[in-house]
């Protein structure tokens, strides 16, 4: 069941984004956006929502001057897989992570949130479940050599990896 949460805190909870090069300025860099700025500078940003892509390093900083401001109160749809733990978005994943950086520097934000607790694992847990399942069927020396098939299902997890991750905020 989905309950309203209005100061929603995602710091030190492991989410699953679905992120990757073009959605995410850390994932193209390496380097997120918000780490090495203060909130001062911040706030002098500008907020470039709309006018750049997801990927670009201006785009979680003008998602944090909005919610510096307090123009920012579109809630996040949250979940709670209790199987592993794990949250996950299905709406606002940058909005959780602006937050949590923002909450880590010491600044007076919240975070809105759709919050549900599902009872099984999250999409990232369940895949790699299914890869170590399949590796494991494998035969040993397919595993050793590392070839056919093995190949195949590591370059399947490869490029899943690039496309979703895992985060502690």
């Amino acid at each position: 069941m989905m309950k309203q949460v209005e100061n929603f805190d995602p710091r030190d909870k492991m989410f699953h984004f679905v992120l990757d090069q073009y959605s995410c300025y850390r994932r193209k860099t390496g380097i997120c956006s918000l780490d090495d700025i203060t909130i001062q500078e911040l706030f002098n940003c500008e907020s470039y929502i709309g006018e750049c892509n997801e990927s670009s390093i201006k785009y979680c900083r003008g998602m944090a001057k909005l919610f510096l401001d307090n123009k920012f109160s579109t809630p996040a749809d949250i979940y709670l897989n209790k199987k592993c733990g794990h949250y996950c978005c299905s709406g606002g994943q940058h909005r959780v992570c602006v937050v949590a950086h923002l909450l880590k520097k010491g600044a007076q934000v919240k975070l809105n949130a759709n919050f549900t607790e599902q009872e099984g694992s999250c999409r990232y847990c369940l895949i790699q479940e299914d890869y170590a399942q399949k590796e494991k069927r494998l035969s040993i020396l397919v595993r050793i050599l590392k070839i056919g098939e093995y190949k195949t299902i590591r370059n399947a997890r490869q490029n899943y990896e690039e496309h979703e991750c895992m985060y502690i905020l």
